[in-house]
């Protein structure tokens, strides 16, 4: 996960310490093969929309969603203490122009933690996101999205063993370790931007007997791609790749069923890394339950399986109700270091809530 980060931000320079390449290797989460990673993003990509594409700020039926996300990684392999924490806070509010006719303008605002492996690499991050759209007809939409934001980022050094501190064989923590002092926090500006399209069949809520959904989007991260070297200086090495995104997603809901299919497709690049995550998710119709607004809307019990190639199978579980939903999901490891993590991999929780008020029968701009 921040593997990357740390090459990058060391100029590239030889380690040679063995117990701080075990630690580096280990915080290698998406393609181990590569030796490189990517930016911190969840398993539940849907649920996390502003972390996928700014352009899905604001894609849902409401007045206003708030949502919390956590994720939990390797702590079964590196020990207590030691394994990769993230948490993600999110506050949405659609169409706020709501006399606009034609389109939409959402706004949203986002905070993000991350904290990674034994050098406690800890990133934290504020970003504020807008998206603006156009209805292409009764039934289509295509929104674009700028996010901007600032991060800051920090490591601890001092507890990672070096060679230069095992005298005689016996390890001395007050000894030199020959290495370059390096700053212990840094700071950047960050922006990203993103294009979306979406297309939904039914008219009317998500309660229809029938429809078929499909969104498909572009988004572009770090932009500006700043410095992040804990060394000070600028030049090659030392910035941040962009991440570029492609996802696709659908669903489809037959007349007389309560049985809905969603699948859907993501393509992370970022430098030398890629990740493409694909699956299905199934969605069981429980019942009507409230009326908000002339919005109506079901209760369902989400189960979805998907692929995350090269590297771990994901399980979800989630439950819809009409005003909050609850997530859990579970990464089963498959890669290379499963002999490590015995096939444990990370599990996430995602908490919804969504404010319904008079604005919130806009179904073609719905998530699902």
């Amino acid at each position: 996960m921040c593997t990357e980060k740390i090459y990058r931000s060391m100029h590239k320079r030889n380690m040679r310490k063995p117990l701080f390449l075990l630690l580096v290797l280990f915080s290698s989460t998406f393609f181990p093969n590569t030796g490189n990673a990517q930016d911190e993003h969840f398993s539940q990509f849907f649920q996390s929309p502003l972390t996928l594409n700014p352009a899905l700020c604001g894609s849902f039926n409401g007045e206003m969603m708030a949502e919390v996300n956590y994720r939990s990684q390797w702590t079964s392999a590196l020990g207590d203490g030691y394994g990769y924490n993230t948490m993600a806070a999110t506050l949405e509010y659609p169409d706020i122009l709501k006399s606009w006719q034609g389109g939409f303008l959402s706004a949203g605002i986002s905070l993000f933690s991350d904290k990674a492996g034994a050098i406690a690499l800890t990133t934290n991050e504020a970003n504020f996101t807008i998206a603006g759209g156009i209805f292409l007809n009764s039934k289509s939409t295509l929104a674009a999205g700028l996010q901007g934001g600032w991060a800051q980022e920090s490591m601890d050094l001092q507890t990672v063993p070096w060679d230069e501190q095992y005298i005689n064989g016996h390890y001395d923590p007050n000894a030199a370790s020959g290495e370059p002092v390096a700053g212990n926090s840094i700071s950047y500006e960050d922006f990203s931007g993103g294009l979306v399209y979406k297309y939904s069949s039914s008219s009317g809520n998500i309660s229809a007997n029938q429809y078929t959904r499909f969104a498909a989007g572009a988004a572009f991260y770090h932009v500006n791609q700043p410095d992040i070297s804990f060394l000070g200086g600028s030049g090659p090495g030392t910035k941040l790749y962009m991440r570029y995104v492609f996802h696709t997603d659908a669903e489809f809901k037959t007349l007389g069923s309560n049985i809905s299919y969603a699948p859907a497709i993501i393509f992370f690049q970022q430098g030398p890394s890629r990740e493409i995550d694909a699956g299905v998710k199934l969605r069981y119709k429980l019942g009507d339950q409230s009326t908000h607004t002339d919005y109506h809307k079901s209760n369902f019990a989400d189960f979805g399986l998907y692929y995350r190639v090269g590297d771990s199978f994901i399980a979800l579980l989630q439950m819809e109700f009409p005003s909050y939903s609850i997530g859990f999901s579970y990464d089963m490891n498959t890669s290379q270091y499963n002999a490590a993590t015995s096939g444990e991999g990370a599990f996430e929780l995602s908490l919804r809530y969504t404010l319904y008020g008079n604005n919130s029968n806009m179904d073609s701009r719905s998530m699902y």
